[in-house]
């Protein structure tokens, strides 16, 4: 007879914890019956053979695969595969069990609701965890005694949401997790680097799931973190979440040092707040700087995009350009915004609003853009914004968003060919129109023009990022 429920533990060179956590795994108080099953990608040390000595007297199965296989997502979908439980949960090796109803609180939570895809555990540090772990962990809020179920009652407010609060909300924790095999059957996990477990959480509740979190179900979980670890993972967290979500944490350096600054003094204040002694205190001090820099500088280079070919990129041009009206200046602006999980620099042009460039164009080359509005402004106005390209006083493009719900999910994209302006001089003018004027957060959506012909330009800042991504070896990249 297949058991209810299995327990999957991807594992690497884990003999310091595995023993440990199998202990209290199979102490489980349930009226059900369970397996284990164990994922070894490579193992050097002892792992597979504390994994074979519980498997003498208990129901688990040790799988194996090749190093180069591994990924967060692929070897737990994997490891899902090869399981014979409708409920499937999810262990890392490092996280131990806190006592003989962490599994059954798990199933509770799961099976409050029909609805409910998947469930997952709170997160206690352990009695070795230092100060700078601890302050983390409440930080992040992953020892909340609070249960909570998530489910997106409102599309409306779900797309009016900003990115972090979406990333918030969709918040679910493969350390000690659950998922409904009927589920994941048709939402498989993710084949994916990192954040397997917040992009399936995602997917879930856009299908209509829920995701519970257990608070009474607990793990202790820590790490002894080091300054090369949270630079890549920060790395990685950017790049999930940007393509995700549309998150950048830091647009730009100066956001990434006023970020760092910020953060470092809310870590401090949480430090001083701890029980420890001046001496720790001091020393946690020092390590706090270090990881929250490496971190920092981590999500900073992730977030910078490699050129696509050699191109005028007109918000850095909005200096030389002309604005009109006169009043123009106070309402165009350089910022960026998300729409949907869609991130971009854009020009802020509150209507009515005309930016005028002068070019000359002696390439092949096309104009290419986006148009949208802050999500802001959906409740706060009702009138269309119109867009609308000229060049030399001759409209080219015209396109009107209305304020519906359909217009937030992302921005629109256009190409337009130049080529009918090549060699002559021009005026290109992109212009914002409307007949409400409060709220017009307009935005064209990094305007550029890219010429066919040319290589990319040379950019200091993308042969740089380009350059520590290709040492980071992210491929293999695991949590410690």
């Amino acid at each position: 007879m297949a058991p209810k429920l299995s327990i999957i533990i991807p594992a690497l060179n884990e003999q310091a914890n595995l023993g440990q956590c199998l202990k209290m795994v199979f102490s489980q108080k349930v009226d059900f019956e369970y397996e284990v099953l164990i994922v070894d990608s490579g193992s050097m040390d002892n792992t597979r053979v504390i994994a074979d000595d519980f498997a003498k007297n208990h129901p688990l199965r040790l799988l194996e695969l090749r190093p180069e296989e591994f990924s967060h997502g692929r070897t737990r979908q994997y490891g899902s595969e090869q399981a014979q439980g409708d409920y499937l949960v999810y262990l890392v090796a490092d996280a131990i069990p806190a006592d003989s109803q962490w599994l059954a609180e798990l199933v509770a939570s799961a099976e409050q609701d029909k609805k409910i895809a998947g469930s997952y555990s709170c997160q206690l540090p352990k009695e070795n965890a230092r100060l700078t772990e601890k302050i983390r962990m409440e930080k992040e809020n992953l020892s909340r005694t609070e249960p909570r179920i998530a489910e997106i009652n409102s599309w409306e407010e779900y797309l009016l949401m900003t990115p972090l609060e979406r990333v918030k909300f969709c918040k679910f924790d493969d350390v000690s997790s659950l998922r409904k095999r009927a589920v994941l059957e048709k939402i498989p996990i993710p084949d994916c680097l990192w954040a397997e477990d917040l992009i399936w959480s995602k997917a879930c509740l856009e299908r209509g799931y829920k995701i519970a979190y257990a608070p009474k179900s607990r793990v202790y979980h820590s790490h002894q973190l080091n300054s090369g670890y949270l630079f890549r993972r920060g790395f990685l967290d950017q790049r999930a979440v940007a393509k995700h979500f549309g998150l950048i944490y830091y647009p730009s350096f100066w956001s990434a040092l006023r970020g760092f600054f910020s953060s470092l003094s809310q870590e401090f204040q949480a430090l001083q707040n701890q029980e420890a002694g001046l001496t720790e205190k001091f020393y946690s001090s020092l390590q706090t700087s270090i990881l929250h820099l490496s971190e920092v500088s981590g999500r900073y280079l992730a977030s910078i995009n490699k050129t696509e070919k050699a191109e005028i990129d007109l918000i850095n041009k909005l200096p030389s350009a002309h604005l009109f009206p006169k009043n123009a200046q106070e309402r165009v602006i350089k910022t960026s915004f998300t729409l949907g999980d869609q991130w971009r620099k854009v020009i802020m042009a509150n209507p009515p609003a005309m930016i005028s460039y002068e070019l000359r164009i002696v390439e092949p080359a096309e104009l290419r853009f986006g148009i949208g509005i802050k999500p802001e402004a959906y409740k706060l106005r009702k009138a269309p914004i119109e867009f609308i390209v000229a060049i030399n006083q001759e409209p080219i493009f015209k396109q009107t968003l209305k304020m519906e719900l359909e217009n937030f999910k992302g921005f629109k994209e256009f190409t337009i060919d130049l080529e009918k302006w090549r060699g002559k001089k021009t005026h290109l003018n992109l212009i914002t129109a409307s007949q409400e004027m409060k709220y017009g957060w307009a935005g064209w959506a990094e305007p550029k023009i890219f010429f066919k012909d040319k290589e990319p330009l040379f950019n200091v800042k993308h042969w740089l990022a380009q350059r520590i991504e290709d040492r980071l070896n992210l491929k293999n990249f695991r949590h410690i």
